[in-house]
């Protein structure tokens, strides 16, 4: 997949976004304004991932969005956040909803190596194990997450997980800081909302 068809798949995307929030709407038009930088080699699939964060607000979800890329840098599965809409399901993160997508259509498929998965945001603990189990060489995020992030907490893991992830490569994304920004600032818009229902729900079942 080229520059131009991860161009024209995230801008049909941004189409589709319609909300009345305002920084939904300011963070539409940064994004169809956006410009690739080539010294950036993972700027499209950052941007991508940005664009499908918003798209996550924009649905009632939390900001993450993703991308599974193969060997040949095409974009084979994309998805975003689908925990609080269009009803609760505590599993579903971006990554989540990926990896469900791409298993549930080649389940000739057994392991995921060569492949790379590019997120807006760094995985949570949950996410991390899925991903390490999943056997995806390589997990790229456009935006560290100082509050839930796992990724650069992997030392913590149990000896089990640290094992499994030694042939794996989790960093950030070579993309701009602007792109970085974006996703820390997208996901921003709608998570301290999202996070009192949280907590509500984990008051009411304790």
């Amino acid at each position: 997949m080229d520059i131009q068809e991860i161009r024209e798949l995230g801008s049909g995307l941004l189409e589709k976004i319609g909300s009345r929030d305002e920084k939904v709407m300011n963070w539409k038009h940064w994004l169809a304004g956006y410009s690739f930088q080539p010294e950036y080699l993972d700027d499209p699939y950052a941007w991508l991932t940005d664009v499908l964060a918003l798209k996550s607000v924009d649905s009632g979800n939390y900001g993450v969005g993703s991308v599974l890329v193969d060997a040949e840098g095409k974009v084979i599965a994309l998805g975003h956040n689908l925990v609080y809409s269009p009803y609760f399901r505590s599993d579903l993160h971006g990554e989540m909803v990926v990896v469900n997508q791409f298993e549930e259509e080649h389940p000739e498929i057994t392991t995921l190596e060569g492949y790379t998965l590019y997120t807006s945001l760094e995985s949570c603990p949950m996410c991390l194990i899925r991903l390490i189990s999943s056997g995806i060489n390589r997990v790229l995020y456009a935006a560290a997450d100082s509050i839930a992030g796992m990724t650069n907490s992997m030392d913590l893991l149990p000896p089990l997980w640290k094992d499994l992830s030694g042939r794996q490569v989790f960093s950030r994304a070579r993309c701009t800081e602007e792109l970085s920004n974006a996703g820390t600032e997208i996901m921003l818009i709608n998570a301290e909302e999202l996070l009192e229902i949280l907590k509500k729900r984990a008051k009411h079942s304790s």
